[in-house]
């Protein structure tokens, strides 16, 4: 019997990219991505018999797809796959201690009501929603019913990967068609690349205190059993191999660029990170601890 996969959605080349282009760094080739990607990849397979990573282009190409078939506007709930003059942006936010804090707006956002009051300004009536992952549909569930209060109707919902649990809701619930680049019936997990990777924007879960930092789903800093489901007996060597990758993407961006990347160069810190030095040499101080 064919084991559930574990599935993981590529995106740190996107949102790279504009991060270097704010910081005036030179990302590294594409083959370098692969490269590192199928470094993860070989690794968590040995995890998870049944490991699956999305390719970045694979999403973007369905999200193109969609604009050029779309006649209604868009509300995207995710921008990195799909970026829109519609957004809802919220995430998940977690407290220092990594206790579930609930959906909050993201760092940089408005609050969710003047979200919604720009969109009830804007006169739209029906729309069809985007986001990155349908996983249990809670989300899409929330949203979809605020949207309602405001008289706006939604005739589709799309997203990069679709688990069937979320789909179902969406479709049973509000009889909203759903269509994904990627639909799995059951899986193990799905976790968006970033979460694994130090400092990369839009990373980990969200502390409710405003600023802009991010738990990560490895140790010391979040918790990668509960949040991204890796066996406990495997916690702390997978940790250490995340934070090595990561120290690996930034001394490439080193190279590439001919400067330093300073923690203060990165946007979406983690609890005790330094104001200033060398980003990378912060990463290699970190002490895990069981």
């Amino acid at each position: 019997m064919e084991t559930k996969p574990y599935v993981v959605s590529a995106d740190i080349y996107l949102l790279l990219v504009k991060w270097a282009k704010q910081n005036g760094f030179t990302l590294p080739n594409k083959e370098f991505f692969v490269k590192l990607r199928k470094e993860f990849s070989t690794y968590m397979s040995k995890i998870f018999s049944n490991f699956e990573l999305i390719s970045e282009e694979e999403i973007l190409e369905h999200s193109a797809n969609i604009v050029s078939k779309n006649n209604v506007p868009i509300i995207s709930l995710d921008t990195i796959y799909f970026s829109s003059d519609y957004l809802i942006e919220l995430t998940r936010s977690v407290s220092p201690e990594g206790l579930d804090k609930g959906l909050h707006r993201r760092f940089g956002s408005e609050s969710l009501f003047k979200q919604l009051n720009v969109l009830k300004k804007s006169g739209i009536k029906e729309v069809c929603l985007y986001d990155d992952v349908i996983f249990s549909g809670v989300l899409a569930e929330r949203i979809i019913r605020l949207l309602s209060i405001l008289g706006i109707n939604i005739s589709k919902f799309y997203a990069g990967i679709g688990i069937q649990e979320g789909i179902d809701k969406i479709e049973n619930s509000f009889s909203i068609e759903v269509n994904c680049a990627h639909t799995y019936d059951q899986v193990v997990d799905e976790v968006c690349e970033r979460d694994f990777y130090l400092g990369i924007p839009y990373s980990g879960r969200s502390l409710i205190d405003g600023e802009n930092f991010g738990l990560s789903y490895i140790l010391p800093f979040g918790k990668p059993e509960a949040w991204a489901s890796i066996p406990n007996e495997y916690q702390e060597s997978f940790s250490i191999f995340c934070i090595n990758q990561t120290i690996k993407l930034f001394e490439e961006i080193e190279n590439n660029s001919n400067k330093i990347v300073y923690s203060s160069d990165i946007e979406r810190k983690v609890p005790g990170q330094p104001k200033s030095g060398r980003y990378v040499d912060f990463l290699k101080s970190i002490h895990i601890k069981i």
